[in-house]
């Protein structure tokens, strides 16, 4: 029985995140249904339930305990970084010897502290599988490399690597560039979601491209909860608090007057949360629900991501910053912009618009003005999606399920090939 390392991050509160694997290991487990799937032990439960995963240790979750000793003494930030830099790498050693006497002996290691699961769950996969996402980036440094260096651990382990719809970089450091070029020249298969930057990176490194290609995000063919029918003038919103994808103090503002002026013209405002850390985005949209007078305006909350994209085919149009939320938005053939205020967030939201077709949906935060949305929003639903939105929706679906058996049929023959080499060195 095959047995996958599944790596992604932020499943535990990221509805994106949470889809993207929903997704893939839906898919899989049609496919392989007596296959093993280990993931995150973040990953909600009612997840591990419906698709029989068993929840592991990942090397973040061991270096993040002394992140939060860090956070709990209120060190100067200095200071608190480099001690965290040096309990990350003590750490990182300690697993890595004890990985080496695993290996020597033959043996398992006992407890249930988490370096002995992480290790435990190592040895026993039979092939890494990271899902998709945008982590591979210094933007998130330290999941970043924790999730790169178990990739160097399973490249020493002689395990397979695939990477899914990865949307990677940008890379700022050498470290993180250094274990990005080790992990990418081994993997037998490397699906990117953005036509761009990724293969620049990948050339960049000397990397060769020839087993990587194009795919459309792990996400797209999540199906929705259930089917609904469009609310005429509903319009479909996200924002949230991160300095990484808007100025709030200038932007946040100019949404609250667009839809003001959306709510006086008799339109439903949706709120759509798709994260579950409080301050993030529930806090703001429970102030905007209290204080703004809106008419109508519904907060759309789930814990499954499968309802968020079925409540997201109910609205007209749609204008938000979450990559997700446009995903979601895309596949239900909902004309939506997507705000974009850094490099990172602009490969992200540019690539995803450019597969529709309709880059100047993807607009720079810091070239908007109130009438200027509201103008393109009404024309945009006033134009639906056409007959070329819909074909290209049904392309990237089309690679998307392409993809996923070619890559499920190359680990199948690598774990085959891998399980016959280990019988015939017992031999």
């Amino acid at each position: 029985m095959t047995k996958l390392l599944i790596l992604n991050t932020g499943v535990g509160s990221n509805l994106g995140d949470r889809a993207m694997l929903i997704n893939v290991v839906r898919e899989i487990r049609a496919a392989q249904p007596s296959w093993r799937m280990m993931v995150s032990a973040r990953t909600p439960r009612f997840v591990l339930e419906e698709f029989a995963l068993d929840p592991v240790t990942f090397l973040y979750d061991c270096l993040d305990r002394g992140h939060q000793v860090q956070r709990m003494l209120h060190l100067p930030r200095l200071i608190g970084d480099l001690m965290q830099g040096c309990a990350d790498l003590v750490s990182t050693l300690a697993i890595a010897m004890a990985l080496l006497v695993c290996i020597v002996s033959g043996k398992r290691p006992s407890g249930r502290y988490m370096e002995a699961d992480f290790v435990r769950s190592l040895l026993d996969a039979d092939a890494v599988y990271f899902v998709g996402g945008g982590y591979l980036t210094d933007q998130g440094k330290r999941e970043c490399r924790a999730l790169l260096v178990t990739a160097l651990f399973a490249r020493c382990l002689r395990k397979p690597i695939v990477m899914s719809g990865q949307g990677v970089g940008p890379f700022r450091s050498f470290l993180s560039r250094w274990l990005f070029k080790r992990t990418a020249e081994y993997a037998s298969l490397i699906g990117l979601r953005d036509a761009g930057q990724g293969m620049r990176l990948l050339e960049s490194l000397n990397v060769s491209t020839a087993r990587a290609e194009t795919v459309a995000d792990d996400a797209l063919t999540l199906p929705p909860a259930y089917p609904v029918a469009p609310t005429p003038r509903a319009l479909a919103v996200h924002w949230r608090v991160s300095p990484h994808q808007a100025e709030t103090e200038r932007v946040q503002p100019i949404i609250e007057v667009l839809l003001d002026r959306f709510a006086e013209e008799g339109w439903t405002i949706r709120l759509f949360q798709f994260h579950e850390r409080p301050h993030y985005e529930a806090s703001i949209y429970a102030r905007w629900a209290a204080t703004r007078g809106w008419p109508s305006v519904e907060i759309v909350q789930a814990a499954d991501p499968r309802v968020l994209r079925a409540e997201i085919a109910k609205c007209s149009v749609g204008v938000g910053v979450a990559y997700h939320f446009s995903v979601f938005a895309l596949a239900a053939d909902l004309p939506v912009i997507g705000l974009w205020h850094t490099e990172y967030y602009r490969e992200k939201i540019e690539g995803l618009m450019t597969a529709f077709g309709h880059i100047e949906w993807a607009k720079d935060d810091r070239r908007i003005d109130v009438d200027a949305l509201r103008s393109q929003l009404l024309k945009m639903a006033d134009a639906p999606a056409n007959d070329e939105h819909r074909s290209r929706r049904q392309q990237l679906e089309g690679r998307h399920n392409d993809w996923m058996s070619r890559m499920l049929r190359k680990l199948d023959n690598e774990t085959d090939a891998q399980t016959i080499g280990r019988s015939d060195t017992l031999v």
